[in-house]
């Protein structure tokens, strides 16, 4: 509710159990169908409320991690509300 139509949200997570629980949320978002995997056609009727904008994270380049070490455990995931 709090992000309108069109705008899109970033993640930056910097350990793995924080990257995947975005993950998740970010998969529910998309697909949250309840219906059995199996069943050939949707009976639910939910619909898809955003589209994830990166498939797999965006991490930092080699000229970054010289400049900032730091960064080599951030990875950044987005998000677009429909």
């Amino acid at each position: 509710d709090l992000l309108a139509p069109g705008g899109v949200m970033a993640v930056i997570t910097f350990h793995s159990l924080e990257d995947r629980i975005i993950k998740q949320a970010f998969r529910r978002f998309e697909k949250p169908c309840t219906c059995d995997p199996r069943a050939p056609i949707c009976t639910c009727g939910k619909v898809p409320t955003a589209k994830v904008l990166t498939r797999k994270p965006i991490v930092a380049g080699g000229a970054e991690l010289e400049y900032n070490p730091r960064a080599r455990s951030a990875k950044l995931r987005a998000i677009e509300k429909l």
